[in-house]
Parts: structure tokens; sequence; C-alpha cells
């Protein structure tokens, strides 16, 4: 049974009516990964209200749009994978009455993957993303497991996706680099695709500062993705991977943007709120940023408020001048960032200077490899469709 929807959606501005909601199972996690912004083995983080999750989905469905992306967050999803079937279920049923079409994502370490979790993806036409940061080295050094200390959980991932059945799901991969990594981040990226990885999505280390040496890597790495880029869609013989941040510039898409935000966040108790990295916080400070609980409804004025005065706050601490940047309609949102570094930290302009030098590599990245290739037939046919 569809349950009652609590506030009305007609207020929220354009830019920030949310298209994404993701969904936190922040406190179970098989992994310890090095750079992982959930906090976890705190009180509350393990518990579960499924009549809460359901709801939020009501919530969420009540917002203006027609197009929904419901995405699985951890912690590792798959550690509650029968209420992710559940939750599903009732949002697929639901998307259906209402006329939305729906997308649904599943973000997993891929360390407990199997055909039966496959199948269902396969069934259900949800898309599957696995963290994989590229070859065992690189992966290993980040990732390990939180008990099994000495076993690797690259093998464990590529012996499950090996083990499944060819064809059955479609590979995406989401790479996260760093500083102490970036020089082999395309190395890790050509691993990915010669194993079946379609979607490649690389993301660099949200807290890390990126000293001029680093930069340089990264600068170096960047322009051999981009040739690699273009190459793959003009050279019949290459084999074609998608990435996310190409596919915004391409379709236009403002969730992530700084300027706007397209994502409303929750946990699995039932509370909303307007960033994903409030879950980076201690449990008591992260209810300031709760915006409204499927009793509720969203506070849309709060949220509104939240999101401007961290924009705000963001545009003074970092002195970066973004306003008049050339970049900044593809800038990625800050707003975590901030939010988790006036809690840490107090003043730290190498961070803010870092973040916005990684960010103009990889954005005039795409832009050229966009240009290059907005014309080709086989580059328009993978991103516009």
């Amino acid at each position: 049974m569809e349950r009652s929807a609590l506030s009305p959606r007609k207020d929220v501005r354009e830019r920030d009516i949310p298209e994404v909601l993701n969904v936190f199972f922040p406190g179970k996690c098989n992994l310890a990964c090095t750079y992982c912004f959930v906090r976890k083995e705190e009180a509350h983080v393990n518990d579960i209200d499924e009549q809460a999750v359901l709801r939020e989905i009501d919530v969420f469905f009540d917002y203006p749009g027609r197009k929904k992306t419901l995405s699985f967050n951890g912690g590792e999803p798959l550690l509650e994978w029968d209420l992710v079937k559940t939750v599903h279920a009732y949002a697929k049923e639901l998307a259906k009455r209402k006329g939305l079409f729906l997308e649904t994502v599943i973000v997993t370490n891929g360390t407990l993957l199997r055909q039966e979790h496959v199948d269902y993806f396969h069934e259900n036409d949800i898309s599957v993303r696995i963290s994989i940061d590229g070859d065992r080295t690189t992966h290993d050094r980040s990732r390990p497991f939180r008990a099994n200390t000495g076993v690797s959980s690259f093998d464990v991932v590529m012996n499950n996706i090996r083990s499944i059945r060819p064809g059955a799901v479609r590979l995406s991969a989401s790479v996260v680099f760093g500083p102490t990594s970036v020089d082999s981040l395309l190395e890790n990226i050509l691993f990915l695709r010669r194993n079946g990885f379609e979607v490649i999505d690389f993301f660099p280390e949200i807290y890390a500062t990126w000293d001029k040496d680093a930069l340089k890597k990264l600068k170096e790495e960047a322009k051999k993705i981009e040739k690699l880029s273009i190459r793959m869609f003009t050279d019949p013989d290459e084999k074609p991977f998608k990435t996310s941040m190409l596919d915004m510039i391409v379709n236009g898409s403002t969730a992530g943007k700084q300027s706007s935000c397209g994502k409303l966040q929750t946990d699995s108790l039932g509370t909303f709120y307007a960033c994903d990295k409030v879950f980076s916080l201690p449990y008591d400070l992260r209810k300031s940023y709760a915006i409204g609980t499927v009793d509720t409804g969203v506070d849309e004025e709060k949220r509104i408020r939240i999101l401007e005065d961290s924009r705000k706050g963001f545009l003074l601490d970092s002195a970066l001048g973004c306003d008049s940047c050339v970049l900044k309609s593809y800038c990625s949102c800050p707003i975590g960032q901030h939010i988790h570094k006036r809690h840490t930290t107090t003043g730290d302009p190498s961070f803010w200077k870092s973040f916005c030098r990684v960010s103009k590599i990889l954005i005039t990245m795409n832009l050229n490899v966009e240009k290059r290739l907005r014309y080709n037939d086989r580059f328009v046919e993978w991103y516009r469709f």
C-alpha cells in the first residue's frame, strides 16, 4: 500500500530539485578503506527501520520531475540484501503507478557479490557500481578487510566478478585515486577496461591535499587519459568505456554541481539530510544537518538554507574567486568538503587550493574530449541516448 507523502514540493527551487535519493546504511561494512568518509562504529549507525526506509521513497517521489534515481550506499549495502530488495520492489511499483522513470543503483565493494545478486540486478535493470581502484597493488593498499587483514580484498572481488555468468550485468567501476596513487591512474583504468568494465568513474580522494609534485603527475595522467578517451572513439579497434563526469558535461546534468544540488540523503532510520558528507560527522553533530524525517517531511526552507550557507561559507573560506571562474558551471559540489572541514580543522587554504586545481585538471580534460568528439557518431551513440 502506498504511504502518504507529507510535504508539498511546489516551492523547491528548480536548481535544487532532488533527482537522486541516496539511502545510506552507514554502520555496516566489512572493509576498512583508508579514504572512506562514512563514520562507523558509533551508536545508531547499525539501526534499521524498514518501514521508515519505505516511507523515504514516498517523500522523494513527491518532488517534481518524472525521472528519479534511487541509490543504495554503505557501508556495504549487500549486508542488507533483503531490505534492499524490499525497498526496490516498493519503489519500482510506486514509480509505475505514478508514471515515473526510475533508475536504481547499488554501490558495493564487490566482496559479497554472488550470482543471486547479479541475477536480481539483471532482472530488475539495476545498475551495480563496484568500488575497485585498479590492480591488486593499488586496490589493496587502500581497501583492506576490516577483520581478515591478511586476505586480499582485490582477489575476492575479482574472483566474484569472474564467477558471474558472462553478460549477466554491465560492470561499472568506481575508482578512488590520491596523491600517492595518481601516477598509476591510467594503468589502472586500462586494467579495468581489460577486465570488462564498461563504465569507469575515477574520483580524487575527497579530503586529500595535493602538493605540486602530485598535481604535476595528475596533469600528466589526465593528458594520457584524454588521448585515450579520444582514441577509443576514433579508432574502431579500441574498446570504449563511459565516465559519469563526461556524461554530465554532455547531457547537462545538474546533480552534484557547485551551483545546484540534485540529491537528497537519508539514513536507515527515516531522517533526511542536505548532504551525504554529514555521515562523516559524529551522530550528535550530524543531527544539526537533519532537514526532516518521514514523519514530518522535508523542511525545504532549512534544506535550502543549509545549502546556501555552505556555498557562501565555501566561497568565503576558500577565497578562490569561484564566481569569476569560467569552469564554475562544471565544478563538482564543494558543500560536503566544507561541512567536513569546518568541523575537523580551522583554516586550511592549501586544501581548498588543491581541491580547485584538481577539479580544473579533470574538468579541462573532459571538456577537451567533448569538444573533440561532439560530432563523432560513435561517441554520440554512447553518451546521448
